[in-house]
């Protein structure tokens, strides 16, 4: 498969909703379980970004899932939500999720409280998801890319507060890494008895 090919696997279904009162449409509980459930059956490239405004699913595959992704938002939101409320959108190549993705960073930079939320969400979504070998890094370049036009014309809300959470690293436990080091040397003698 060429680099083409694979970049071009990227696709996304975004749920919006048009009620009101501005909520997630599932609690985080429930988003690692649905996340889980799409990577089971589609797989592990799925990503799901849950905010107030509404849901992105990103996932790597040649395949068109947005149906099942579909149906499997409805289900996971059977009682806590007005489906008739609810807006899908699906991309089915990089370019359409390149202008999604875009579109939507342009019009949060707009609301410098929504962008600030997106901004933490998406940087502790590839926090989480290091070891994303499509989904992440394209999707980061668009971040990026946004991120360096917003900065040159001096339009990013909260600027200091994202290069802030942008540079902050996760923090290790030095005694941690001795338990995870001592537990690998553990495990790795027992395979060889």
């Amino acid at each position: 498969m060429s680099e083409i090919e694979k970049i071009e696997s990227i696709k996304s279904v975004n749920i919006r909703s048009t009620d009101i009162k501005r909520r997630l449409l599932m609690s985080s509980d429930m988003v690692d379980a649905f996340e889980t459930f799409l990577q089971e059956n589609i797989s592990d490239e799925v990503l799901v970004v849950n905010t107030n405004i509404g849901m992105e699913v990103y996932y790597y595959s040649k395949n068109n899932y947005s149906d099942f992704i579909k149906e499997s938002v409805l289900l996971y939101t059977i009682k806590n939500t007005d489906h008739s409320k609810l807006k899908f959108t699906n991309n089915q190549n990089r370019e359409a999720v390149y202008q999604s993705f875009c579109k939507a960073l342009m019009t949060f930079a707009q609301y410098p409280q929504i962008f600030l939320a997106y901004t933490k969400k998406f940087i502790h979504v590839k926090q989480k998801n290091k070891s994303s070998m499509h989904v992440i890094p394209i999707l980061n370049s668009f971040f990026e890319e946004v991120f360096a036009f917003l900065s040159k014309t001096g339009k990013i809300p909260h600027f200091e507060k994202i290069t802030k959470a942008k540079n902050k690293s996760p923090k290790s436990d030095p005694d941690s890494l001795i338990i995870q080091d001592l537990i690998s040397e553990i495990l790795l003698k027992k395979h060889y008895n």
